[in-house]
């Protein structure tokens, strides 16, 4: 082989290191040497991204945090983008936000499939469409229609979904929100908790745990605010822990008087900026796949072949 054959055999080799997802297709020409087709680059064989079944109609009140759902699988080295419908505005790419409204923010764990847009204090006029994007090939979309009602609406248990007959309706029990918080140690930790009930029947009180652990204002842990208000057909309360810390991670319930609990995992960590980077495509130490570590040692034994020849 020449020097000529050794340099093309580098530009090839050049080529299959920067050109992602593909894979080299050979045939065995009439002289008995390999040689290469014009058309080589192929996708490769890995499995597309695709969106699960999550909700696609959101309702949320007047100050209030919404949380569009947008779980997609087989995500790989893509990234996911959040953009308004209304004036084409992108909110968040991967897990940092772009827009100047600091109240929007995706929330998104470590491997994890869930890339939630959370806006927070919502207003009337953010009701629309949202759009969840993946920069896959080809590219693929999906629609989440966020409404934002008054107070007043909210009461109302058929707006709920809550069927009026004679007879009362069953009680409603929810925290709002994903069932599974991520949050940075440090921060205050807020849980609201909605009871949904018929026309004065509010609970007689509304309790909140840590596993079996019951959260009070005189708790040892201390840093605990709890806030309960009651309406005609909805009781809301919020509890509050400054400065959580790992041991706070755990499931969380809310347990209401004679009716059944609802709970709510969450998850404290560390490093949030670290792996932010990472995510968003900046880490300082990318890992190769084998077949790019064999293409180097293969490159580099060229270009010695190549000084020897010359």
């Amino acid at each position: 082989m020449g020097g000529q054959a050794a340099r093309q055999l580098l530009t090839l080799l050049l080529l299959m290191l920067w050109t992602p997802h593909t894979h080299l297709i050979t045939r065995v020409a009439t002289d008995g040497v390999k040689a290469t087709e014009e058309g080589w680059w192929e996708e490769g064989s890995a499995p597309q991204p695709q969106f699960e079944n999550t909700p696609s109609n959101v309702t949320a009140r007047v100050g209030d945090s919404a949380f569009l759902p947008c779980t997609v699988s087989n995500l790989g080295d893509r990234s996911v983008t959040w953009m308004r419908q209304r004036d084409l505005h992108i909110l968040t790419a991967g897990i940092f936000t772009y827009s100047a409204d600091d109240r929007f923010t995706v929330l998104h764990a470590d491997d994890s499939n869930e890339w939630t847009l959370q806006i927070k204090f919502a207003t009337i006029r953010d009701s629309g469409i949202y759009e969840c994007h993946v920069n896959s090939d080809p590219k693929i979309s999906r629609q989440v229609a966020l409404l934002v009602r008054e107070h007043s609406q909210l009461d109302d248990p058929a707006f709920m979904g809550i069927t009026t007959t004679t007879t009362h309706p069953t009680p409603v029990v929810l925290i709002e929100g994903p069932a599974e918080r991520h949050i940075q140690a440090g921060s205050v930790l807020t849980l609201t908790c909605l009871i949904h009930h018929p026309p004065r029947q509010a609970p007689a009180h509304v309790l909140w745990f840590h596993g079996t652990t019951n959260i009070d204002y005189d708790s040892p842990r201390g840093g605990v605010s709890i806030q309960t208000e009651k309406f005609p057909r909805k009781t809301r309360s919020q509890v509050m822990l400054s400065n959580v810390r790992d041991s706070d991670s755990g499931e969380y319930s809310c347990s209401p008087s004679d009716l059944p609990p609802t709970v709510i995992t969450v998850h404290v960590q560390h490093g949030q900026h670290q792996a932010a980077v990472q995510q968003g495509g900046l880490s300082a130490a990318p890992v190769a796949n084998p077949v790019t570590h064999l293409l180097l040692l293969l490159l580099l034994m060229m270009l010695q072949r190549v000084k020897t020849w010359q």
